[in-house]
């Protein structure tokens, strides 16, 4: 059986709730219809699966006051680290991997700072990898920095020192991860034999986040 209310205002009895429809119902807002909730708040609201809600041209979804989630991707995961004391390198033309063990941030707990000092992001996809380090004392000869992907050489920057106290060098690159067992590690070559130059405190951080696309 069906029928038909017509009326220009459903009111609640004083001191209760108004209803529409019991619980396993379907209460349907026909084609061309318009439910208008501009002078009000709506709570609770599901778009059912399948279906589309638009926001007109000229109107505003705010979370200000909320949390808004599902709305695309964000730059995470994302890590930065630095050193807790200064690290030596080892003998000319050796990589040595510089052991980041002190953690600015890191969004998901994606970076080893204390094992294997090696960001592993669980989410695949494009991210921005950086390091960069000061080497003390070094003079002469070749000094590289690099990121490694995976244990190989994935890309380095090449300087040459100078005569002084501090030689910087700096590297990065966008990198895919498949989001399980990929990873990347930064290391540091000098090519000066018989000394043994270090990464100081504070003048070295090696850091990753996702890049949206």
């Amino acid at each position: 059986m069906s029928s038909e209310v017509r009326a220009n205002k459903l009111s609640p009895a004083t001191g209760t709730a108004l209803q529409i429809s019991d619980s396993g119902d379907t209460t349907t807002i026909p084609s061309g219809a318009t439910l208008d909730v501009s002078s009000a708040t709506m709570t609770g609201f599901t778009i059912p699966s399948g279906q589309t809600l638009t926001v007109a041209s000229g109107a505003t979804i705010d979370a200000s006051a909320g949390t808004a989630t599902g709305f695309g991707s964000d730059n995470t995961p994302a890590f930065a680290a630095t050193l807790s004391s200064s690290q030596t390198i080892s003998a000319s033309s050796t990589w040595t991997k510089i052991e980041f063990d002190s953690e600015i941030f890191d969004s998901d707990s994606c970076y080893d700072n204390s094992t294997n000092f090696r960001f592993t992001p669980t989410t695949a996809g494009k991210y921005f990898v950086y390091g960069n380090g000061a080497v003390h004392y070094m003079t002469s000869n070749g000094l590289k920095v690099a990121i490694f992907k995976n244990g190989s050489v994935y890309v380095y920057t090449a300087i040459s020192p100078t005569n002084g106290d501090e030689n910087y060098g700096y590297t990065g690159a966008i990198i895919d991860f498949n989001g399980s067992t990929d990873y990347v590690e930064f290391y540091i070559l000098q090519g000066q034999s018989g000394i043994a130059p270090s990464v100081p405190t504070g003048m070295a951080q090696f850091g990753a986040f996702k890049v949206i696309t």
